[in-house]
C-alpha cells in the first residue's frame, strides 16, 4: 500500500514562521477542517516534529465550539493507547486562538485512501477495523464516546515490519459519560449523516453511547468492502434512510464474501442499540472470526511457535509466529508438557479443556506450559467471543492471572530489551507501545501499573514478549 509521505500544503497562514509561546515553531499547513486548521511544527528545545491544531477564528466566539475544542484536549489527554492520537499540550496563541499539540503522523486518512482505492481487500478491512476497535475500546473504558467516527477520523500510518497502523483522530464531538457540562441538546443532530447511528440521526445525540461508535465502525467496514456506503442521496435522504430503512445486504455488492461477514455487519448496524453487540471488541472479534479462512494444518511439537513468512494485507511481508492450534491439548502422563492432538470440538469445550490442562500443568509445576495453556484459552475466547466463553474466563481469572504472573517471575526485577533477540515475532501495536516504556530500569510491576491497558492484557503481552525473547527479566 502506498501511503503519502508528506501531507499536502495549504494556503499561506499568518502563523507560519512564528514560535508559539516560545516553544513551537510553526512550519506549514497540512490540513483544514470544520473544527480546526492543522499545522506541522517543531518543538524547538526537543527538536521534535509535532502537529498543532488551531480552532478557526470564526469559531472562537462561539461558546459551544470553544468548549468542544477544550474538551477534546481534556478527553484525549486521558488516553494513552497506540491506536489513539497522543496529545502533548494545550494552550492559546498570543492572539487568543486555542490550540492542541499532538503527535505528528505521516500517512493519510482512510477517507483519502478510499478516494483513491474505493474497495479494500477483506483482510485489510478487518485489520483496520480491529485496530480501530482496540482504540475505541480504550476510549469507551474511559467512559468516552467518540460520536463522529468516519474515514476522515481514521488515520493510516505504517510501522516498520508491521504494516498498516491506524490512529483515531478528532474527538471534538466526543462526550464523557457523567460529565457536568452538556454541549449537545437532546434534539441536536451532530456528526456525519452517512456514518451516524439512527439514534443520533433522530436528534438524540446526548444519549448516544458506545454502541453508536460500533454502528459507525460497521458502516465504515461496509464502505471499505463494497466501495460505497449503505445509504445514498442528499443529506436529508440519507438521514431518512438511516432512521427508517435497512441497509442493502453487503452480499449484494461483494460476491464471494465469507458467509458470516454479512450477519455480523447487520447486527452491528441494527437500528436499535440493544440489538447490536455488547461492545465494539465483541463486534471486531466476531468480524475477524467470520472473515478468517480455515486454519492450515500445523505440525508442532511441545507447543512451540515456529516462525514463518506471511504476507501482510498491506502488501508488506513480515515474520509472524505460528501458534499451537486450538485443536492441540495437553495430555497428562508420559513426557511432561507434551502436546498431542485431540478431536476437534466446540470452542467452549476447547476453552474448558485448555483451562483444565493449565491446572494440571500448574500442579506439576510446569509453569511455562501453564502459561501457554491459559494464553490458548484466552485466544479461543478472543476468536469466538461468546458470552459463555467470556463468563468462563471471568470465573477462572485467578488461574489465568496467577499462571501468567508465575511465568513472568519476579515482577520487581527490571526488564531489559534484547537488542538481538534469539527469536523474532511480529509486534502487535500494544507490544510496540509497551516496549517503548521498557528501558532497563522499569520493572514488570511498574510497567503493569503504568500501562493504560487492563492488567490481564498487559500481563499477557509481557509473557508473550518474554517467550519470543523480545525482553528479558534475568
Amino acid at each position: 500500500m502506498a501511503l503519502m509521505t508528506d501531507p499536502p500544503s495549504a494556503a499561506p497562514h499568518p502563523l507560519i514562521g512564528t514560535v508559539l509561546r516560545g516553544t513551537y515553531e510553526v512550519r506549514r499547513v497540512v490540513d483544514r477542517g470544520g473544527m480546526g486548521i492543522v499545522f506541522e511544527a517543531e518543538q524547538v528545545r526537543l527538536h521534535r516534529k509535532v502537529a498543532i491544531k488551531i480552532l478557526p477564528v470564526h469559531l472562537v466566539q462561539e461558546p459551544k465550539a470553544l468548549l468542544r475544542f477544550q474538551r477534546e484536549a481534556e478527553l484525549v489527554s486521558l488516553l494513552q493507547h497506540p491506536h489513539v492520537v497522543q496529545i502533548f499540550d494545550f494552550d492559546v496563541t498570543e492572539q487568543g486562538e486555542p490550540y492542541l499539540v499532538m503527535e505528528f503522523l505521516l500517512g493519510e486518512s482512510l477517507e483519502a485512501y478510499l478516494a483513491r482505492e474505493p474497495v479494500v481487500p477483506l483482510a485489510l478491512a478487518v485489520r483496520i477495523a480491529s485496530q480501530a476497535a482496540s482504540g475505541l475500546a480504550s476510549v469507551h473504558q474511559a467512559l468516552i464516546v467518540h460520536r463522529d467516527l468516519k474515514p476522515a477520523n481514521i488515520f493510516l500510518t505504517e510501522l516498520p515490519g508491521e504494516g498498516i497502523h491506524i490512529k483515531l483522530l478528532d474527538f471534538g464531538l466526543g462526550k464523557r459519560k457523567g460529565g457536568e457540562q452538556r454541549l449537545t441538546g437532546e434534539n441536536d443532530v451532530m456528526g456525519t449523516p452517512d456514518y451516524m447511528p439512527p439514534e443520533q440521526a433522530q436528534g438524540r445525540t446526548a444519549n448516544v453511547d458506545q454502541r453508536g461508535d460500533q454502528y459507525s465502525l460497521a458502516v465504515i467496514v461496509y464502505e471499505m468492502l463494497a466501495g460505497r456506503g449503505p445509504y445514498q442521496g442528499d443529506l436529508m435522504e440519507v438521514l431518512e434512510q438511516v432512521i427508517a430503512q435497512e441497509a442493502p445486504p453487503i452480499e449484494d455488492w461483494v460476491p464471494g464474501l465469507p458467509a458470516g461477514v454479512g450477519p455480523v455487519l447487520r447486527r452491528a448496524m441494527a437500528k436499535a442499540p440493544d440489538q447490536r453487540f455488547d461492545t465494539v471488541m465483541e463486534f471486531a472479534n466476531a468480524l475477524s472470526a467470520a472473515a478468517a479462512p480455515p486454519p492450515p494444518p500445523l505440525s508442532l511439537s511441545n507447543g512451540d511457535a515456529t516462525p514463518r513468512q506471511t504476507s501482510d494485507p498491506s502488501g508488506l511481508r513480515t515474520e509472524r509466529p505460528v501458534h499451537s492450534s486450538p485443536e492441540l491439548a495437553w495430555q497428562g502422563g508420559g513426557q511432561s508438557g507434551a502436546l498431542s492432538p485431540v478431536p476437534a470440538t466446540s470452542p467452549q469445550v476447547r476453552l474448558l479443556r485448555a483451562l483444565e490442562d493449565a491446572k494440571k500443568a500448574r500442579s506439576s509445576r510446569d509453569i511455562d506450559l501453564a502459561a501457554k495453556l491459559v494464553e490458548r484459552a484466552m485466544g479461543i475466547a478472543d476468536v469466538h467471543g461468546s458470552r459463555e466463553a467470556l463468563a468462563t474466563l471471568e470465573r477462572e481469572e485467578a488461574l489465568i492471572e496467577g499462571s501468567l504472573e508465575m511465568r513472568l517471575g519476579d515482577r520487581e526485577r527490571p526488564l531489559r530489551l534484547l537488542r538481538q533477540p534469539e527469536a523474532r515475532a511480529s509486534l502487535l501495536p500494544e507490544e510496540a507501545f509497551l516496549l517503548s516504556r521498557i528501558d532497563g530500569v522499569a520493572s514488570a510491576e511498574e510497567v503493569l501499573d503504568l500501562s493504560p491497558m487492563p492488567r490481564l492484557r498487559t500481563l499477557r503481552l509481557l509473557v508473550r514478549m518474554l517467550r519470543y525473547k523480545l525482553i528479558s527479566n534475568e
